[in-house]
Order: C-alpha cells, then sequence, then structure tokens
C-alpha cells in the first residue's frame, strides 16, 4: 500500500528530492493553476449565465437571487485570490508560492463548487422542458471537465472540484424520477474516474517536464560556473586576435604554457609563438603547425584543431586550435575569437600506440634469434602474383644435422650458431638480396636480378660461395661447430610464375641436396619434379596397398647346416602393383619409411606371417624384419603383443630381426624394448651383422638369441682375395655366439663350396637361394 501511495504522489510531487527542488516545483504549479483561474472563473460565470437564461422561465417565484450571489461572490473571491499572489509576485514584496498558498486555492475552490453543485441540485427539477433538461445534462460534464483541467498542474484542486461536482451530478440524477438512474449514475462514476486517471497522468508529465527543465537550469548554473573558472585552473587557453591572427587579447594560461609574459604576447602573431616544424608525425593529424595555422586565419571561416606544438625541456605539449570569426554590427570581418585545447595526452598516448604498433609488425615480421625477416614477411615480397618481378632465384638453406648440435650441446648453443648462421649470410649478400628465416634451421634468399647469360651457372656459383662461407668452423662457448648446408635453388622463369611453385621447387631441390650427401647446392631441374610426383604416386598407392590385397608375403628358409632341414622361414614382403606387376621391396620399403606407413605395414607383415605359420609344424619359426621406424614407436611391445594374442601364435615361434643401424640409434632405449620382447618369450636376432654399426658390446649387452651374418661374408668364400679373411672373421662370430649362448645363420649362401665351408667353420644354419628362393605360403615345405 505504502509503495502505491508512493508512486501515487510521483504524479504532483518530487518526494525523492530536496526541499528546495519541491519548492521550486510548487511554485511553478500554482503560478500556472493562478494564471487560469481568472479564465475559468469567466467561462464558468458565462456559461452559468447562459444557463440561466434559459431556465428563467422555470425561476420565477423562486428566490434564486442569494444562489446567484453567492456564486458570484465564490468565483471572484477565488479571482482576487489568484491575482492577488500573482501581483505580488511580479513586485517580487513576497517570495514564491508555498503550501499556504495551495491551501487558500484549494479553499477557494471547494466554495466555487459546492455553490455550483447546490445549483444544479436546486435547478435540476424545475427543468421543466426537453430543451432545459439536455442542456443541464450537457452543462454539467463540461462544468467538471473545464475545472479539471484547469486545475491538472495543482491535482489537489482539480481532485477536490472534480468529487464535488460529481457527486453533486448523482445527487442531481437521483432526485429526478426517470429511468436509468443507476445507469447513469454508474456512467458519471466511470467519467470521473477516467477524468481522475487523465488528470494524474497529465500532472505527472508536467511534473516531469518541471523537473526536466529544474535540471536544464542546474546544468546551466554548472556551466556557467566552469566558464568562470576555465581560464584559471585548465590547461587550455582562449583567445583574440585580428584578421591577420595578431594577438589583442589572451588568458593568462596561455603565457603560462608558453612561459612567456603576457606583454610580449599581446600584439604578437599567434602561429609564430609555437615550433616551426613537426615535432609529433601521427596518422590522425590533418592541418598541423603554424603554416596550417597561418592559411586558415586567411581563410576567414571558422575552423577547428589545427594543431600546434611547443617543447620544454623534453617534452613536447601539443593544442588544437579553434576559433570562429568575430564580425561588427555592420558585419565586417573584425578578427577571430577562439580556443587552444589541451591535445598533449591524447596525442602522446596515439604516439605510443603507433610506436607499440610498429614493434608488434616489426615483431611479427621478423624472427627474434636472428633478426631477420621471417616466413611472413617473406612470402609477402615472393615475386608473383603481381608482387614484383626483382628477384632472379629463390634458395632455401637448411643446415645439416643441426639437431645434433641442439641434442649433444644444448639449445642456447645451437642458438648463437643459428645467429652466426645468420650473420654470414648477411654478409655474403648482394644489394637487392632478401634474406629471411623461415624457421628452425631453414633459411631462404632471394636473388636479386643479374647481368649473367648463364643465370643457372651464376646462381649455382653464388650459392657455392655461400656455402664456403658457412664451412668456416665457429668456436661457440668453448665449442669448435663445424657448419654444413644444403641449398635447393629454383630460378624464377616468369614474373607471374605462383609462389607455392617456386617453394615447391626450391623445396625438392633442398631434398635432392641432402640425400646426394649434404653440404651441397642444387639447382631445381624438371626431373627432380618428376621423381617427387613418382614418389608421391607411390605414397598413395602404397597407402591403399594391403586394404586393397595388393601385399603378399614370400618366405625363405632357414636351413640346418648339416642336414639342410628347415627350422623356420623368413618373412619376405612383396608388392603386386595393378600397373607395375611385382615391385621389389628395394623399390618401396624406403619410400614406406619416408613417409610412415612402415608402421602399418610392418604391423601388417606380422599378423599375415603368424596366421600363415599356425599351418606349420611346431617347431618352425618364423622370422620377421623390424624397421628402425617401428622401433620407436612407444607401443610397438604392445602391438606386437596383440597380432599374437588375436592370432593365437606361440611368441616362441617368432623371431624379430632388428638391423644394428636400428639399435645403434638409441641403445638404451632398444636395450629396454628388446628385453620386453624377450619377457614374453619372443626371440630377437641382430640382422646383416658384421658391417655398419657391428659392435661386440652390443652382443653381450642387448637380449639377441641369433646373429644373422650378412651375406657379404658367404660371398667373400668365394673370393680369392678374401677368402681367409672372411673364414677368420666368421670363425670368430661363431665362436663368440657359443660364448654367449646364440646361434648363428649365415646369409646368402647360393652353392656348395659355402656350405661345405661353412659346416667346415661349426655354423649351424645357413639362409640362402641353395635350395631355392622366396616363394609364397602354399608352396612352402612346412610337413
Amino acid at each position: 500500500m505504502w509503495s502505491f501511495w508512493s508512486s501515487l504522489r510521483r504524479c504532483w510531487a518530487l518526494p525523492d528530492a530536496d526541499e528546495e527542488a519541491r519548492a521550486v516545483l510548487l511554485d511553478r504549479q500554482l503560478r500556472h493553476l493562478f494564471r487560469m483561474v481568472p479564465w475559468h472563473v469567466a467561462s464558468t460565470l458565462l456559461t452559468g449565465a447562459g444557463v440561466a437564461y434559459v431556465m428563467a422561465p422555470f425561476l420565477a417565484g423562486h428566490a434564486w437571487q442569494a444562489w446567484a450571489l453567492c456564486l458570484l461572490a465564490t468565483h471572484l473571491g477565488w479571482v482576487a485570490q489568484a491575482t492577488r499572489r500573482l501581483r505580488q509576485m511580479e513586485r517580487g514584496d513576497k517570495g514564491a508560492f508555498t503550501i499556504s498558498d495551495l491551501r487558500q486555492s484549494a479553499f477557494w475552490c471547494v466554495l466555487c463548487a459546492c455553490t455550483g453543485g447546490v445549483g444544479l441540485y436546486l435547478a435540476a427539477p424545475l427543468a421543466a422542458s426537453d430543451g432545459s433538461r439536455l442542456l443541464l445534462a450537457a452543462y454539467t460534464p463540461a462544468l467538471i471537465a473545464t475545472g479539471v483541467l484547469v486545475g491538472v498542474t495543482a491535482p489537489l484542486v482539480a481532485f477536490l472540484w472534480l468529487v464535488i461536482l460529481t457527486v453533486a451530478a448523482c445527487l442531481v440524477v437521483g432526485r429526478l424520477d426517470f429511468m436509468a438512474q443507476g445507469m447513469t449514475i454508474a456512467q458519471l462514476c466511470c467519467y470521473a474516474t477516467m477524468l481522475t486517471i487523465t488528470l494524474l497522468f497529465v500532472s505527472r508529465t508536467l511534473v516531469r517536464r518541471i523537473e526536466a527543465e529544474m535540471a536544464a537550469e542546474r546544468q546551466q548554473q554548472i556551466i556557467g560556473l566552469l566558464l568562470r573558472d576555465f581560464e584559471q585552473n585548465a590547461n587550455d587557453w582562449l583567445w583574440e586576435s585580428d584578421c591577420q591572427g595578431h594577438l589583442t587579447r589572451a588568458s593568462v594560461r596561455l603565457s603560462q604554457v608558453l612561459e612567456k609574459s603576457e606583454d610580449t604576447i599581446v600584439g604578437a602573431e599567434i602561429a609564430g609563438l609555437f615550433s616551426q616544424r613537426r615535432l609529433l608525425s601521427l596518422r590522425s593529424d590533418q592541418d598541423v603547425g603554424p603554416d596550417a595555422l597561418r592559411a586558415r586565419l586567411a581563410s576567414g571561416v571558422s575552423f577547428s584543431r589545427v594543431v600546434v606544438e611547443v617543447k620544454h625541456a623534453d617534452t613536447v605539449r601539443s593544442w588544437a586550435v579553434s576559433a570562429k570569426p568575430l564580425k561588427s554590427e555592420a558585419g565586417e570581418w573584425t578578427g577571430w575569437r577562439g580556443v587552444g585545447c589541451d591535445v598533449t595526452d591524447a596525442r602522446a598516448r596515439e604516439a605510443e600506440d603507433i610506436l607499440r604498433e610498429q614493434r608488434l609488425h616489426h615483431l611479427a615480421n621478423h624472427d627474434a634469434l636472428t633478426g631477420l625477416p621471417n616466413r611472413r614477411a617473406f612470402l609477402s615480397v615472393l615475386p608473383g602474383d603481381g608482387r614484383g618481378t626483382g628477384y632472379q632465384a629463390i634458395a632455401l638453406v637448411d643446415l645439416d644435422n643441426f639437431k645434433m648440435v641442439n641434442d649433444s650441446l644444448g639449445h642456447s648453443v645451437g642458438d648463437d650458431i643459428l645467429r652466426v648462421v645468420a650473420a654470414r649470410l648477411q654478409a655474403m649478400c648482394q644489394p637487392g638480396d632478401y634474406l629471411a628465416r623461415l624457421g628452425g634451421d631453414e633459411f631462404a634468399l632471394l636473388l636479386s636480378e643479374g647481368r649473367a647469360p648463364d643465370r643457372g651457372a651464376a646462381v649455382l656459383a653464388r650459392l657455392e660461395r655461400v656455402l664456403e662461407a658457412l664451412r668456416v668452423p665457429e668456436e661457440v662457448n668453448s665449442f669448435r661447430v663445424d657448419v654444413r648446408a644444403s641449398i635447393g635453388c629454383a630460378l624464377v622463369e616468369a614474373p607471374d610464375q605462383r609462389l607455392e611453385e617456386l617453394l615447391r621447387r626450391a623445396d625438392t631441390a633442398l631434398n635432392v641436396a641432402k640425400k646426394e650427401g649434404r653440404d651441397t647446392a642444387r639447382l631445381h631441374v624438371p626431373a627432380m619434379s618428376e621423381r617427387l610426383e613418382e614418389r608421391l604416386a607411390m605414397v598413395s598407392d602404397l597407402s591403399l596397398a594391403a586394404g586393397a590385397g595388393q601385399l603378399e608375403l614370400h618366405y625363405l628358409a632357414l636351413r640346418t647346416s648339416d642336414e639342410l632341414r628347415v627350422h623356420g622361414y623368413e618373412a619376405l614382403l612383396r608388392w603386386r602393383h595393378p600397373l607395375y606387376g611385382f615391385l621389389s621391396p628395394a623399390t618401396f620399403i624406403p619410400v614406406a619409411e619416408e613417409c610412415g606407413l612402415i608402421v602399418p605395414i610392418g604391423l601388417w607383415v606380422l599378423e599375415q606371417a603368424c596366421r600363415d605359420a599356425l599351418a606349420w609344424r611346431w617347431d618352425i619359426s618364423v622370422s620377421v624384419n623390424v624397421s628402425p621406424l617401428q622401433l620407436t614407436t612407444s607401443n610397438f611391445v604392445e602391438s606386437v603383443v596383440a597380432v599374437l594374442h588375436r592370432v593365437g601364435f606361440p611368441p616362441q615361434r617368432l623371431e624379430l630381426e632388428i638391423t644394428e643401424s636400428a639399435i645403434a640409434r638409441d641403445p638404451v632405449s632398444a636395450r629396454a624394448m628388446l628385453g620386453r620382447l624377450r619377457h614374453y618369450g619372443i626371440q630377437i636376432a641382430i640382422d646383416d651383422f658384421g658391417v655398419g654399426y657391428s659392435s661386440m658390446a652390443q652382443l653381450r649387452e642387448l637380449p639377441f638369441d641369433r646373429i644373422k651374418l650378412d651375406q657379404s661374408f658367404a660371398a667373400g668364400l668365394r673370393k680369392e682375395d678374401a677368402a681367409g679373411m672372411s673364414r677368420s672373421i666368421i670363425a670368430s662370430v661363431i665362436s663368440l655366439a657359443r660364448s654367449l649362448d646364440m646361434t648363428v645363420t649365415a646369409e646368402g649362401v647360393e652353392d656348395r663350396e659355402q656350405l661345405e665351408i661353412l659346416r667346415a667353420l661349426g655354423c649351424p644354419s645357413v639362409q640362402g637361394f641353395i635350395l631355392g628362393g622366396p616363394v609364397p605360403a602354399r608352396l612352402l615345405e612346412t610337413a
């Protein structure tokens, strides 16, 4: 209930405002009311006289004169009270209207309403004609509505008028004897309710308007105070000048900011008081400096935000000067009046933003380690796509074995080497070249146009000089480091050559340089791309080969040397290509290892070999070669065990052949992985023993079950000059294997002579084409 009353009060008052605001609101409400009272009274008396004229025939014999005098007296009294207070306000005899004035006005309103209501109540039964009754029926609502509209700014007065006359009208209806009296009274009450709602709504609107006017007046007062304090406390300053810009008046603040006396400033040219050269250059600047200010002063039209600058000590101060022309009464241009607004902080922030943006742009386009442009910047200057044709070749420089340097000497040393390489490459650049670091240990060099007739030879000669500069040993943190690199280069053949094509060619040439021994430069030729396309096609076909049933396993027997009895088979992978027929493993296995397909293919070989071996005798094992890349996968052991469980193949019949090179990459990890395989009962053989990374320590420390001598030893038995050495080595390995409880298999045995020598040396197992080559599983001797 209280919240409803609070909301209702807001229709005619400001309950939350201070006393001063409420007093101002009341003063303005009563001022409007008192100005309308004389007009209301005049309208009421005039219309009442018209009604009396019509009712005159029916009033004969009744004492209506006394009532008329009361009506006239009350209305004239209300007018007198209102006009008297208005005149007092105009003369200043009294202060603002108060609540007492509202109460007096409400008193006179009640008297006027009561006399009018009594007249209606007494006169209504006397109306004997339809015309007189119709007149009263129209006059009564109009009288009520007029009073409400007059008192709309003072709802209390209007509400008293409405209530009294509405009650009087209802009494009149009740006194008369005609039909629909109840409905008529209800209509009057509804009419009064709508008038009340309208009164409150309009009153609330007026209250808000008055409140807004008061707020605007307070704002004007604040603005006036601010303007008075402007010249005293602000960093801005006011000025006036003649038409040529010579100051005729300047605020004290201007002399303070310029550190000059006021006498010196007055009469001086305003543009000459500031710096005659630009101190800050910003993107947002349009009119800056004394010349721009002079041009605006000479134009004779209003201008704004012409920036002028002054430097005090190490600080740059800036102001935005705005002005309007002064006009005489005759309309002649007499000078200027304006203001200088301090924009020092805003311009300083913008300058900092520009500097920060430049730093970010530099960081986004340059390598933080070497300071060279990065890949993003490099791609933006490449020829092609209409972006320039000033280069004849693009070269990609990739450091050789840089990962080994990082792993062995640490990344800090690697960073120092990259900085040294960047400095050397910069020293080898010619005017017009563009050098960038693409990332890691890879750099890119755009070679500027040359005049040599043979561009390719000239480019290779330049790149060879780059390699020579890089080959000079460097001492970094007490370490002597030999820096070597491989370079792939592609010539720019046309101004509109595609960026992707140039980079692809250079990268192809770089891969060729890596494969052909490193520390060399190669210029791209079409055959390189053809080989690359062939390799990509092989990768694509190889990824689908297993699922398409194109991969097959052939098996080569391992036999005892004395009886040539089969005790195992080695699984050898073959690829039946739909276009090229059978492909040798030497053709596609290196490709599979490079692209990573060797891992899924190796698991397929393992599972297929185990499934084939399930049909063999229990004492025949199956050997499966393991790629070095497979050993680097963290879940290799789990994958092998999962295959054995899925196939149901005994792990004791499985032998995994691992090359020495795979073990040499990471002996510690290899030892742990082989130990886990041995834990499941899987046999381990070291394949191609005797070449590359052979080490007696490997045989002693790693858990091998079999040594497979490389076929070069069996081949050496045929050569007279190498037979003695081969026999000695084979005999030594067999003796060592016996002491380590290992067995030995000699690979590459192809004739009886080799077999007899190996028997004599005590080699227990042989493998080769002596009794046939690899065959599919269906043709094996497994019974």
